[in-house]
């Protein structure tokens, strides 16, 4: 989410100036070397993912810096293997499938761009009753 703050000069204000600067936040942060995604199951939808300890999803958004990385964790009750449907080549450290419960790939951004994941799931390891269609994970990683 994009955030606008407005700075308003102390002195000016004082002086009945009121003079004012809008800086672009989000943009003016840093992005992170490192991030982390847990897949895990759940019975409405049987998957979905969080972002760095946040809120489970089925679509997430992330920003990396350049040559930074994510480490993808399967802690689902079926392997997951993470597809590259849109952007530059990755580089996969480890395999992109997650074949059991716990397994990881870390995946590595060397250029800036806008890239976008999904996941194909396997079959479940032991039977687990779900509720609705299985969820399409998506992932889309703004790298800079």
């Amino acid at each position: 989410m994009k955030r606008l703050v407005t700075v308003i000069s102390g002195f000016a204000l004082v002086a009945g100036l009121g003079t004012a600067a809008t800086v672009d936040v989000y943009a003016a942060t840093k992005a992170p070397a490192k991030a982390t995604i847990v897949i895990r199951h759940q019975v409405h939808g049987c998957h979905s993912w969080s972002l760095n300890g946040g809120t489970y999803k089925v679509a997430l958004t992330a920003r990396i810096a350049r040559g930074g990385t994510i480490t993808f964790t399967d802690n689902d009750m079926m392997p997951h293997k993470l597809i590259q449907k849109a952007g530059p080549t990755v580089r996969y450290i480890g395999g992109a499938a997650m074949k059991h419960m716990s397994a990881s790939v870390k995946v590595s951004f060397p250029k800036a761009g806008v890239y976008r994941f999904a996941t194909r799931a396997g079959e479940d390891y032991m039977p687990m009753k779900t509720i609705g269609e299985d969820n399409v994970l998506q992932l889309t990683v703004t790298v800079s």
